[in-house]
């Protein structure tokens, strides 16, 4: 066994390299990827975008809420690199360049090439344990599964996630062959570096684990617990999260501060009741990930390969192995995970891959029945490849996009914008010269005379007041729910504040009209009503989205935009 899993390993790079069926996958992957990639123009409106995050002082993070490995890597390989070019074409032309639209473009391809590779370690691992049959075959799942392809057109940790947990796998993966010391130190280090990728990252640990546990190399049961090469492969783990991000060395606090806080909070960020869970929920969210007919191959594949490893009891065979190490990491995310009694699509992502690489028994075993497996698998994949055509042309029908343009071609030098938390940032459009100002804030720089006024109101969300309540005496939480939440005063959503700040324009997305602040509904359906001394000019939502479609919600996607002008 130890030989296969040898030889299979060193002829990696081999066959990735002649493989005609990967080349495919991943073509189908960037194809799906990058339609819809200018979605924004200039910036990302999801809501939990990290890559394009300023650094504050010396390069360090503004907070730690959420790890910021993604913000470096993206900072180093695009951001950097672009601000330079900028920089220096704007010397030569004497006249500011704005590149933000080249940055949004190479940050998502940047995402969509960590896709990618993602996909290239799930074939190779499927190839190791369970042959190119089956190799192939989750390949294609993959490349072709929506709910994937949604995620890699944003500049969130999420998709970027699963390559960093992927990889770390890989090397654990190479453990139960004929592991090698560098093999352990890899693993440690790269779940490291998953944790800082975001922080359920961390659950891919248990992969070096089961992976030291599996293999024949320990010959004994004190070796396998108290191995030399375990114990140093775990202490990789904290030096991986040291290594990916240093500052937490230099600001303990605020780190340990930040992850108590959002660790408290996530499960409940809805105001949740303590004490429920979601372990049905997340089994149901698989479908918006993989779509209902994917998912129910991937059910089947992995309770018939359970099945077949239950039964065959050839625990050292390689789909055995396979089996076993991804069903040791899908368990332990599941059983935390599902423990929250707050679930999003997102939160289940990082679970998926493990759970398509269960399925590799059953598909080494169907192998020899490989044409009714085809004739299963073709609606499948055809049904997936529509729905993951579909996300990229969802994106490009956003409303905002025709509003920026509508916004470039009549907003004159000096006028006054109001803008609702969630609109588009006027500042960044090239054919805008605009500052922007938070309303309800002390000014800052002074605004020099003929710059467009961007007056940017408050989110009225009220989750400061909320979980000051649902989480008093929690001493993470308590006290510190306003200034990581946001604070404000209502009064500004009234007429008379309106008057007072005078915008010559008013702009308003749905995702500030829907929040529960009754005053602030009350205000925005009186602007889209026509009550106050504004008249609408532009008022577009999203399609309607088909019912066949997968998966029905896309994060900050479905969208009304209105804009309307001082009458």
């Amino acid at each position: 066994m130890k030989d296969h899993l040898r030889s299979q390993w060193f002829l990696m790079e081999r066959l990735l390299r002649m493989d005609r069926f990967l080349a495919m996958a991943l073509l189908l992957a960037l194809t799906f990827s990058v339609n819809g990639i200018g979605w924004g123009r200039v910036e990302d409106w999801n809501r939990s975008s990290m890559a394009l995050r300023n650094l504050g002082r010396r390069g360090m993070p503004w907070d730690y809420l959420k790890p910021p490995l993604h913000i470096f890597v993206t900072h180093i390989v695009v951001k950097a690199p672009i601000d330079s070019i900028e920089h220096a074409v704007s010397l030569v032309l004497r006249k500011r360049q704005n590149f933000d639209a080249a940055r949004l473009v190479a940050a998502r391809l940047l995402v969509v090439g960590l896709y990618l590779g993602t996909i290239v370690l799930a074939f190779e691992m499927g190839r190791v344990f369970y042959g190119i049959f089956a190799a192939r075959v989750i390949a294609f799942v993959f490349a072709t599964s929506a709910g994937f392809s949604a995620y890699n057109h944003f500049l969130s940790n999420d998709s970027p996630l699963l390559f960093w947990m992927m990889l770390a796998f890989y090397f654990a993966a190479r453990i139960t062959g004929d592991g090698q010391r560098i093999d352990y130190v890899m693993a440690g280090l790269l779940t490291g570096a998953a944790t800082n990728a975001k922080y359920n990252g961390l659950a891919v640990g248990i992969s070096l684990v089961a992976a030291h546990l599996l293999s024949a190399r320990p010959k004994t049961w004190m070796e396998k617990l108290f191995g030399r090469d375990m114990i140093i492969g775990l202490f990789m783990v904290p030096a991986g999260i040291v290594l990916t991000n240093p500052y937490i060395l230099f600001d303990w606090n605020r780190f340990v501060s930040d992850f108590m806080y959002g660790y408290a909070v996530t499960p409940r960020y809805g105001g949740q009741a303590a004490g429920g869970t979601s372990y049905w929920p997340f089994l149901l969210i698989i479908p918006d990930v993989l779509g209902l007919p994917g998912a129910l191959l991937i059910a089947v594949g992995v309770i018939v390969s359970l099945v077949m490893v239950a039964l065959r009891r050839r625990f050292a065979a390689p789909e055995s192995l396979g089996f076993a190490l991804a069903l040791s990491m899908f368990a332990l995310y599941y059983a935390k995970i599902g423990s929250f009694p707050r679930l999003e699509t997102r939160f289940v992502l990082p679970a998926v891959p493990f759970l398509i690489l269960m399925a590799g028994p059953f598909l080494k075993a169907a192998e020899k029945h490989w044409r009714w497996l085809a004739v299963a698998c073709a609606p499948i994949l055809i049904y997936n490849c529509l729905c993951s055509y579909y996300v990229g042309r969802r994106f490009n029908d956003d409303p905002r996009m025709p509003a920026q343009v509508w916004m470039e071609a009549n907003v004159k030098a000096g006028s006054r914008i109001e803008s609702s938390a969630g609109s588009p940032h006027w500042r960044k459009l090239p054919g805008l010269d605009a500052a922007e100002v938070q309303v309800g804030k002390l000014p800052g720089k002074e605004i020099p005379p003929g710059k467009v006024v961007d007056l940017r109101m408050p989110h009225p969300n009220g989750r400061a007041v909320l979980f000051e309540r649902v989480f008093k005496g929690n001493r993470w939480v308590e006290g510190q729910a306003a200034a990581h939440e946001g604070s404000y005063d209502e009064q500004l959503f009234s007429l008379k504040e309106l008057l007072a700040r005078n915008p010559d324009f008013v702009a308003i997305d749905s995702s500030d009209y829907q929040e529960p602040s009754e005053t602030a509904k009350s205000y925005y359906h009186n602007l889209m009503q026509e009550k106050f001394p504004y008249r609408v000019v532009y008022d577009r939502q999203s399609p309607p989205v088909p019912q066949w479609i997968y998966p029905r919600v896309i994060d900050d996607l479905q969208d009304r935009t209105i804009l309307l002008v001082r009458k």
